[in-house]
């Protein structure tokens, strides 16, 4: 693997020294627009990569979909933080780091001797991000959380459900991957700063924190309605193939109901504007789904999207890869792995003109030890053997 991009990013090198969802995220996203990512792994690796779906329903550290995702464009190197040498080690890197990215609990990376303090002190303008549930300080600082507890503890998950029932998890883990962005903009700005004074800085990411944001439309509903906002029922209509969320606007609301060969549902009072629509959702639902049980969920969309109606299909996962609009724009890019073959993967999460997005395949557990540890510290071979046998690579 080669890092000789011209890309905005491409004089940095990042060491990633974290695991799961957020840092790899992070780190993702720097390398791929030009940095060199290293990711320090332990010599089990990345406990992502022990987490499905694999490639044909096969484990193997090499299979894992989500660390292929999560970890392209990077190299990988095994370190036991902890083992004889391990932070000597790491500590060399960071040196030559302008950006590292952790994940562990807060206090352990000072405890192994590699907190900021004492990384900044032999390189005064790195940039140290800390990617932790609940971030570094305050009373739940040490507990631990994953995607369902942080969609929890932000509030994200309160409106979500059906009126009467339990509140229920948004699937995937969009609070994990939420952090990871906003660790990113951090790092953004850290770097600005330093490019100005010199100075590094420590970067504090709470994953809570980040996803309250998610849930602001309901804070503010609580703050200034003076009550908790309720479940409501599902906006969501049968089609001839799927679901469709119908978002009928007051403008076109006379012309919707022309479509569907009910012109004098217009002077329903029940349905006479879209606060009203709201409150008698269900009853509106059963209305359309009869017109709705012979259409297909695509043509409804652009139908209703000519009247300038905020409506749109529910993709299933085929539907998505085969969008017109991802396909333009280039979203979804085959990526060859000597484990998987080429499989499409998912592209940036934003653009930047000029800069194509970097994503060459996630690294063989390890794959880079001799070119990061040899190459680019200087260890000869018998040295890289003699730490493999202590456990530290």
């Amino acid at each position: 693997m080669t890092f000789n991009s011209p890309l905005v990013l491409s004089d940095l090198t990042v060491i990633d020294a974290s695991q799961g969802i957020s840092g790899p995220f992070c780190a993702k996203l720097l390398a791929g627009f030009g940095a060199r990512v290293i990711k320090v792994e332990p010599p089990e690796g990345d406990y992502a990569r022990r987490m499905g779906p694999f490639h044909q329903d096969v484990p193997g550290d090499e299979r894992s979909g989500l660390f292929l995702y999560l970890n392209t464009s990077k190299e990988s190197v095994t370190l036991n933080l902890g083992a004889p040498g391990g932070a000597a080690l790491f500590r060399r890197l960071a040196r030559r780091a302008a950006i590292v990215i952790e994940s562990f609990a807060p206090g352990q990376m000072a405890e192994w001797g590699l907190g900021y303090a004492a990384l900044a002190s032999e390189n005064p303008g790195l940039i140290f991000a800390s990617i932790t549930p609940f971030g570094q300080t305050g009373p739940y600082a040490h507990y631990q959380a994953t995607e369902i507890i942080i969609q929890a503890l932000s509030a994200l998950q309160y409106p979500v459900g059906l009126p009467g029932r339990e509140p229920l998890k948004i699937g995937g883990s969009p609070c994990l991957m939420t952090a990871g962005v906003s660790a990113f903009s951090a790092i953004m700005i850290a770097l600005h700063f330093r490019d100005a004074t010199g100075e590094g800085q420590f970067v504090d990411i709470s994953a809570i924190e980040s996803a309250a944001v998610s849930q602001i439309h309901a804070s503010v509903h609580a703050q200034f309605g003076g009550e908790n906002p309720l479940r409501r029922d599902s906006q969501l209509s049968r089609t001839k193939d799927g679901w469709i969320n119908v978002g009928i606007q007051d403008s076109s609301w006379k012309q919707f109901c022309s479509l569907i060969g009910q012109p004098s549902l217009a002077e329903d009072e029940r349905f006479s504007d879209m606060a009203a629509r709201r409150k008698n959702t269900k009853a509106l639902v059963e209305i359309l789904e009869v017109w709705l049980a012979d259409q297909e969920k695509e043509a409804v969309y652009h139908q209703l999207q000519s009247m300038r109606s905020i409506a749109g299909p529910v993709l299933t996962v085929a539907d998505l890869v085969g969008s017109p609009q991802y396909q333009i724009r280039g979203y979804f890019r085959p990526v060859d792995h000597p484990t998987t073959g080429p499989i499409p993967y998912p592209g940036g999460p934003f653009t930047v003109a000029e800069q194509p997005w970097r994503m060459e395949r996630a690294p063989l557990l390890g794959e880079h030890n001799e070119l990061v540890f040899g190459e680019m510290l200087g260890l000869a071979k018998p040295d890289i053997a003699r730490l493999r046998e202590l456990g530290t690579v």
